[in-house]
Formats: C-alpha cells, structure tokens, sequence
C-alpha cells in the first residue's frame, strides 16, 4: 500500500477521494514548476506552454455565484500563471469515481467568462471513469466565450508522469493512482484480449474450488457465510474474488482469489485474511489470538500495533505454486480446508 493510501485510510472515509487526491496534486503543482509546465504542453495548448515568472495553486478557492446561479462555485483546483504581459487562470474540475453536479461546468465556464483581465481562460476536466461533454452543452449560456475547455481523464495524467523525472513524491502519487484505478486507459492490451477470452473458463474453476466443500468447511468453522456472489464491485474495487464470513464483534474473515490489478502479468495470490475494526469492542482479545497465529509459518500480520487501523492477518500463496499439481482445483481446496480449520 502506498504512503498516500495509509494517510487516506487513517481518516477512516471522512476524506473524500477526490479532495485528498486534489490536494496531493496541488503540492505536486506548488513545488515543481517544472512538471506544471510540462503538464500544460502536453494538453497541447497553444500560447499555454511557457515559462512563467510566478505561479499560485489553491484548492476549494470559493468564487461568488453571478445573479441566475442557485450556488457559489469551488472549483477543485484553480491555478493562476504570471509571465511578461500576460496573466492566465485555469479552473480543473476532477471527478473519481462521481458525475459532475448540476450545472457544475457551465457554472465555472460562465465564472470564467466573467472574469476580467486574463489573457487565457482555461476550463479543465478531468475524469477517472468515462463521462464525456461538450463544449456546446457546456457552454449553452455563452457560446461566444472565449473560455477554453478541455477534458483529459486521469489514466492520460497518469502516463503523462511516469514519463517524468522520478521524485519521491512523484513515486507515491503513481501508486496511489494504481491502486485508485486511475492507470488504466481505454484500450484493449494483448493481455486484456487473452484475459478476456479466458475469463468464464476461469471463474468456473474458482467457483468451482471455492463454492462446493470448502463453502461448507468455512460455514461450519465460522457459522455464517455471505451469499455466494461475484459483483463488479468486487474485482473492479478490490481486485478480488472473495467468500467471506462477517461476524459480530465488527470482525470478519474471507478466502478467496487477490489480483495484482497493478501488475496484470502476476499470479493472483490464493489466500485467506481476517480482519478486525479498530472500533471492535472485542479488539484486544482479537488482536492477540491473531499475534499468536502469525508466530505460524505464512502467516503475516499488518497494523496489528495500530489502534487506529483495520488489523489483519493474511495467509497467501502464489497461484503458481499450485499448478505443478496434477489436480489444480483439488489442491487449492486442500489449501483452504488444511488452514481454515486451524
């Protein structure tokens, strides 16, 4: 997990993705210069790809609603370039995983518009998911403006800074975008084909493995069992196909399949996990039988010392391992019944 990932996941959700995910980009922006002005040629923006003598970043910057909006706008982030004769503004609007609002970009265009002595005017949105506009739904109110308007999604940004001078913090921010899905683009790899094609013959081997004795193995070890199921939630989210058994004391225990969603080239890891609410009333007595569990060979603790985390301990093995066997599916069922019930 990436250092960002941990920081988000310590505010428990009170964060919002894309605010934190704003904010990470503005200090990216604040304190090189360099990758800012990058970035603006490569959205190809004529009279947009010079040196500036000063440059301000601000997030959640409020502008005055004009007479006929029913709100004030906060546009995610705002950037203002200073060189020679010219001042520019640029308004960008980033959405993860959300739609935009109700008239959110006509909003900040018809702001834009309003807003005296810029020499450019840029209105940017940048998506995760697939949420196409146009310039003319957008801009309905003012179709003579000389706003500019430009919509790029998140994966393009993502290739935009592996091509760059790797920092530290440049580091982090592409891992926290692999694991967010934001590396992702729109087109099919050779891998993506293969998987494709391959998919039902794999899920009815994992359900197959997981939804017949071992099913009932993890019934009977823990008394309870979610309903069998595979959602797009599940493998797009997680990148998992998981059984799992929640449990009072707000606990709960799964086995299944992990994706590496990162690197689609590694085995997925067959494994088992529980983990445990930092709010459980049962923690302590929790954590402690997890702690003697992991003095067990394979099994690995995480944030087992941080009363502030989800704990958990995992046991997981590379599918890999698996496939000298003979029988693949009777192996793995092995695997899962020899350590649920220990």
């Amino acid at each position: 997990m990436s250092l960002f990932s941990r920081l988000l996941k310590l505010h428990g959700g009170i964060i919002p993705l894309e605010d934190f995910f704003t904010e990470l980009v503005a200090h990216l922006f604040s304190t090189n210069k360099e990758i800012l002005y990058a970035w603006l040629k490569y959205l190809d923006l004529p009279d947009m790809d010079a040196d500036f003598d000063a440059v301000s970043v601000s997030t959640q910057q409020t502008f005055k609603g004009l007479p006929h909006h029913d709100s004030d706008s906060r546009p995610d982030l705002v950037i203002e370039l200073v060189g020679g004769c010219k001042q520019d503004i640029i308004f960008i609007e980033s959405k993860i995983g959300s739609k935009e609002g109700c008239q959110q970009l006509s909003r900040y265009a018809e702001i834009l518009d309003a807003i005296p002595d810029f020499h450019n005017r840029l209105l940017v949105y940048i998506t995760r998911d697939f949420d196409p506009k146009d310039r003319e739904g957008v801009f309905k109110e003012i179709p003579n403006s000389s706003v500019r308007f430009k919509q790029v999604r998140w994966h393009q940004f993502y290739q935009f800074l592996t091509s760059q001078v790797e920092t530290m913090l440049t580091e982090e921010i592409i891992k926290f975008m692999q694991i967010h899905q934001m590396a992702h683009n729109n087109q099919f790899s050779s891998i993506d084909v293969i998987a494709l094609a391959n998919f039902t013959n794999s899920l009815q081997l994992m359900e197959q493995i997981m939804w017949g004795e071992v099913s009932e193995q993890f019934k009977q070890v823990l008394g309870a069992i979610s309903p069998r199921s595979i959602t797009r939630r599940g493998l797009h989210d997680c990148g998992r196909y998981l059984m799992y058994a929640q449990r009072p004391g707000q606990w709960w225990c799964g086995l299944g399949f992990m994706l590496n969603t990162s690197n689609l080239t590694d085995y997925p890891t067959v494994y088992l996990t529980l983990e445990v609410d930092p709010k459980s009333q049962r923690r302590s007595a929790i954590i402690e039988a997890m702690k003697k569990i992991c003095k067990q060979p394979e099994w690995k603790g995480y944030e087992l010392d941080d009363s502030k985390a989800w704990s958990r301990m995992v046991l997981g093995r590379s599918l890999q391992s698996f496939l000298a066997e003979e029988d693949h599916v009777a192996a793995i069922q092995n695997f899962f019944g020899k350590h649920s019930t220990n």
